[in-house]
């Protein structure tokens, strides 16, 4: 995979936010071309595209540079064959619905590709980063020395890209940790410095849509909420806590749910404000199953998984 993250893309992003298209001082005027033109340019002359990234989708000429930079690695390696449609953007990343390459056992693999402005400024990010050591891409590696220390304490570029691969890192790591364990997340198969490539939920046209947008019927609501308590009992055995978990970032699918979104996920073992983080992830679930008129008490449950998963130090 590429180890350069967005070098070319941030001056180009830097252009278009500062001062737009059209009012960019000192900077020649290029004859325009279309946007497939574009997109197969951009894969001919990317220094990391060895293979011409076949994308179906078309986006917009901005966004086709950082996919074709991103995703090309995906695309040599035979892990995709085309990039088919934008799913979902969210405040960080947006998901993308691949075809995927036969190897790999999967008709459809979605790629969770963050974006620039966010590896170049995490923001809010304090509270879930509390205890944390800082991660390679794979979510293995512990980044060490002193100079990565003191480049993300003065928020240096250095050290915001230290910071976004050690989120990104994160969160696929956190992933694999809770797909070996049996909690319902989609299985994650490989990553990058700015994309997680995993498996798919929906079908090529119609993707999962999350459980808010969802209507149930009272019987199955009551299986749902009751595998959803089981799966954040389970991650918080595994040493996690969603921290942002909601009716939004669970996904459903054929009578099935998966959770999704584990960036800010935190260890309760370092984090001081876990069981409060806890708490809210419970609390908000159990907000969005009372439409089924599903009576329980968030934190009254979150207090009964904490005392169940996490060691209370004994008293001499």
């Amino acid at each position: 995979m590429t180890q350069e993250p967005m070098k070319n893309y941030v001056h180009y992003l830097d252009v278009f936010e500062r001062n737009g298209f059209e009012k960019r001082k000192k900077m020649r005027r290029k004859p325009k071309s279309s946007t497939g033109q574009t997109t197969d340019h951009l894969a001919e002359s990317t220094d990391h595209a060895d293979l011409v990234l076949k994308m179906t989708y078309r986006p917009a000429r901005f966004e086709a540079e950082w996919l074709t930079d991103y995703m090309s690695g995906f695309y040599n390696e035979m892990q995709i064959t085309d990039v088919l449609r934008n799913v979902k953007g969210g405040k960080e990343a947006t998901v993308y619905c691949c075809r995927a390459h036969p190897n790999t056992g999967y008709e459809l693999l979605a790629a969770k590709v963050y974006r620039p402005r966010k590896l170049r400024n995490l923001r809010n990010d304090a509270l879930y980063r509390e205890g944390r050591v800082t991660l390679d891409d794979a979510g293995k590696g512990i980044v060490r020395g002193r100079r990565p220390k003191v480049a993300m304490q003065k928020h240096t570029r250095f050290g915001q890209e230290l910071r976004h691969t050690s989120w990104l890192g994160h969160e696929y790591g956190t992933m694999q940790l809770l797909y070996e364990a049996g909690v319902a997340v989609p299985k994650p198969l490989t990553s990058s410095d700015n994309v997680i490539l995993m498996e798919y939920l929906g079908e090529e046209g119609e993707a999962a849509p999350p459980l808010h947008a969802v209507r149930l019927e009272r019987d199955e609501a009551q299986v749902l909420f009751e595998r959803l308590m089981r799966d954040v009992e389970l991650m918080l055995a595994c040493g996690r806590i969603h921290a942002d978990l909601s009716a939004f970032n669970v996904l459903y699918w054929d009578g099935a749910v998966k959770i999704i979104d584990f960036p800010q996920a935190v260890d309760p073992f370092v984090n001081p404000r876990a069981f409060d983080l806890l708490a809210r992830d419970v609390t908000r679930l159990c907000e969005y199953f009372a439409r089924y008129r599903i009576d329980a008490h968030g934190p009254s449950l979150a207090r009964e998984m904490w005392e169940r998963c996490i060691p209370t130090p004994e008293l001499d």
